[in-house]
């Protein structure tokens, strides 16, 4: 027992000393290369300071809203017209919000009317003829697929039944300008469809007064009429129509940018590098092997590699 047992042993020490070797092999060829994964980490490194100081700071103003819920005043002043307990409050849902502030309208209704293609594409807009450059005049379309593709960002929080509505820009002023906007257009447009829709319903329920005799069915008409006009009323009378403004914009601090996160990007940048820098080096090496001991293999290879080239 005591041979296979000695014998276990020296095998044992043998792997160690093998691994041992190998990582001694592969230290050397790092020290071997040292110059090219400096220059290279240094390089990158460089590169991507330079290349973060050119990019733009970027801030982000945001608003956090909330749907109204429905109040059910039995005691408010139109009630004694037949409405009842009637939701005045313009409840709306978290949904329907995120819905309408994502549309392609509502977008449409912000960038017109304030006249944001200008502020969207300064690049394209010359500021002293106060006209589009030739050729390079964008659409409400192009304004809505940048709006939202890269500066609006919407979060809900379902928990709390509130959404953030945020804007990045580069101008801190008119990031928070916009998220107003978006506010002020989303209650216009919710008012809006309210107010329509309580016309429509009065105007129908005033033309049916004029063939109905019956004294009931009328007291009936009159109490819904008597709805509409108290939904058109309230919905008039509310600064924001459908939500609350839990917290409102404000214009970030110069030293609050969202992005560019210049240290992030040059550490990863150099830890990218010196990874890149320790293959390439290790592939040299190989090659550099590959040529002095079997150099009719070298020669097969870059006959493959020459002719590859050609083909393509």
């Amino acid at each position: 027992m005591e041979p296979a047992s000695s014998q276990h042993i020296s095998e044992t020490a043998l792997d160690t000393e093998e691994d041992e070797i190998n990582l001694l092999d592969l230290f050397l060829v790092v020290l071997k290369h040292k110059i090219l994964i400096i220059g290279i980490v240094f390089l990158t490194g460089l590169g991507a300071l330079l290349y973060s100081l050119t990019m733009p700071n970027i801030y982000l103003s945001e608003a956090t809203i909330s749907p109204k819920e429905d109040d059910k005043n039995s005691a408010n002043p139109l009630s004694s017209l037949g409405g009842g307990q009637i939701g005045i409050g313009g409840g709306g849902s978290l949904e329907k919000l995120e819905l309408m502030l994502k549309s392609r309208e509502l977008t449409r209704r912000v960038i017109h009317k304030h006249d944001l293609l200008p502020i969207l594409y300064p690049d394209r807009w010359d500021d002293k003829a106060k006209k589009w450059r030739e050729g390079q005049e964008p659409t409400i379309q192009d304004g809505w697929q940048l709006v939202n593709g890269s500066l609006l960002k919407i979060k809900a929080d379902t928990g709390f039944s509130t959404l953030k509505v945020g804007i990045e820009h580069k101008d801190p002023d008119t990031a928070q300008k916009i998220v107003n906007y978006y506010m002020v257009e989303l209650s216009e447009a919710l008012r809006e469809e309210v107010i329509h829709d309580a016309s429509e319903k009065m105007k129908f329920f005033e033309e049916q007064l004029n063939y109905i005799t019956d004294s009931m069915m009328r007291d009936k008409v009159y109490a819904l009429l008597a709805k509409e006009i108290e939904k058109d009323t309230f919905a008039r009378a509310q600064k924001y129509y459908s939500f609350n403004v839990v917290d409102p914009p404000i214009v970030p601090d110069l030293n609050k940018k969202i992005r560019p996160k210049r240290k992030l990007i040059c550490i990863l940048s150099v830890l990218v590098a010196f990874f890149m820098a320790i293959f390439i080096s290790f592939l040299m090496e190989f090659v550099h092997r590959v040529k002095t001991d079997d150099p009719e293999r070298y020669r097969k290879v870059m006959d493959g590699v020459k002719g590859w080239k050609i083909s393509r």
